[in-house]
């Protein structure tokens, strides 16, 4: 049946906007019911679109291998939920961190052909940054702030979703003629915002990834300059940003030293205490007992089993094993890490397959590996692959992907039938 004046680019449109308030609302407290609906109901206006014009096709990405990723990487969480004491809420974790995760990859991926729906999603996203930095600094001189429960969001979940969407600001770097002076605007205001936050966390890994992130960047400039002055000129820029970087870092660990431990030891005496040693330690004994088959993914009864390696007076911190490779071996053993490296290994491989094109598609190709490698490093010592900040991973790599793909733009279904 069709719906008069309905026509699939309106459609499209108004999808656009449950869409942008998912990603909007995402960084902060209690937005979960509001960011699965807003992107349910976007997913489903995609879907009714797609149908109308009968181009199913467009839904997913051509590459095989990384639909073949997803697949297993479902098919087998979903199996190890059945493993725990608590199949149903392990099966809830999956609904949650994966399925919609995937959502959310497939709602961006479908919205975002252009440069200018790249720029929609990221002035949105700035302007949820900039609520977000405002909260980080009035929060900044409270030592509290530090601790695991800020009332917005806590050090790790803060520091996971700028390391998130950062790689999106590269892509403002290289903008258009046209869109120079928007892209300016937004690029200025989304470091600003994102450099504060990340100093006020004194979380030392984000700095490694937007290193990381200026790397990458690097090669998308040099891919482009002919000479060997503006390639050395380039190389210099990049190192001078990366000192940069580095003292931020050396400060905002400072900064953090003072607020947990006023007259203490100061930051390196915090870094050489870190405790993750002993956590990995911990981590690998208790993956020697259950190599094959693990715990049981997102088993209730992990974190209890794991803390009671530690003084009661730090279970509370230490209840998983700070690594998500790792927190995979021991939820599903030996296949939970192959399936995980897998999975980047698959989106990995697309991306560096599109920055081998030209123009649109390089671009978003190189700021799709700076994702996969800033949110793996940023994974690598904690992890935050889960909740909002693997929707935000699962979204940003659709929009990525979806301008390093052309694709045509759907038909509409009045004019298919005429046909």
């Amino acid at each position: 049946m069709r719906i008069p004046h309905l026509s699939n680019a309106r459609v499209i449109r108004f999808s656009t906007f449950p869409a942008g308030v998912a990603i909007f609302v995402a960084p902060f407290w209690a937005s979960a019911g509001l960011r699965g609906a807003m992107l349910l109901l976007a997913g489903a206006a995609i879907l009714f679109a797609h149908l109308r014009s009968g181009q199913l096709k467009q839904l997913l990405p051509p590459e095989k291998m990384l639909g073949v990723a997803v697949v297993i990487w479902l098919v087998a969480v979903s199996i190890w939920s059945l493993l725990g004491p608590s199949p149903m809420e392990s099966l809830s974790v999956v609904k949650r961190d994966i399925l919609t995760t995937v959502l959310a990859f497939l709602v961006f991926y479908s919205l975002t052909r252009t440069r200018v729906d790249l720029m929609r999603w990221i002035a949105i996203l700035t302007a949820g940054l900039v609520i977000l930095t405002g909260t980080v600094i009035l929060d900044s001189n409270d030592p509290r702030a530090f601790g695991p429960a800020r009332e917005y969001v806590d050090v790790g979940w803060l520091s996971t979703w700028l390391v998130t969407v950062a790689p999106l600001f590269a892509v403002l770097m290289f903008p258009p003629r046209p869109q120079r002076g928007s892209a300016t605007i937004l690029l200025t205001i989304g470091l600003s915002c994102l450099l504060s936050s990340a100093w006020l966390s004194g979380n030392r890994m984000v700095w490694i990834c937007f290193a990381a992130i200026v790397v990458v960047s690097a090669a998308i400039v040099s891919r482009g300059r002919k000479s060997e002055r503006d390639r050395m000129r380039s190389y210099f820029v990049v190192a001078g940003l990366l000192v940069v970087i580095g003292l931020l870092m050396a400060a905002s660990m400072q900064f953090r030293a003072d607020a947990e431990a006023p007259g203490g030891a100061g930051s390196v005496a915090m870094l050489v205490q870190d405790s993750r040693a002993h956590i990995w330690r911990v981590a690998w004994e208790m993956i020697r007992e259950r190599p094959l088959l693990g715990y049981g993914y997102s088993n209730p009864d992990l974190p209890v089993v794991f803390a009671a390696h530690f003084d009661p007076g730090w279970r509370h911190l230490y209840w998983h094993a700070h690594n998500v490779v790792l927190n995979y071996l021991l939820q599903m053993g030996i296949t939970g890490a192959v399936v995980l490296l897998f999975l980047f290994a698959a989106l990995a491989r697309t991306f560096v397959a599109r920055a081998r094109l030209g123009a649109l598609a390089r671009l978003g190709g190189y700021c799709g590996i700076a994702l996969v490698i800033a949110v793996m490093l940023r994974n690598s010592t904690d992890d935050f692959f889960s909740r909002h900040a693997i929707q935000f991973f699962g979204a940003f790599a659709g929009m990525l992907l979806g301008i390093a793909i052309r694709r045509p733009p759907l038909a509409e279904g009045a004019a298919r039938k005429r046909r």
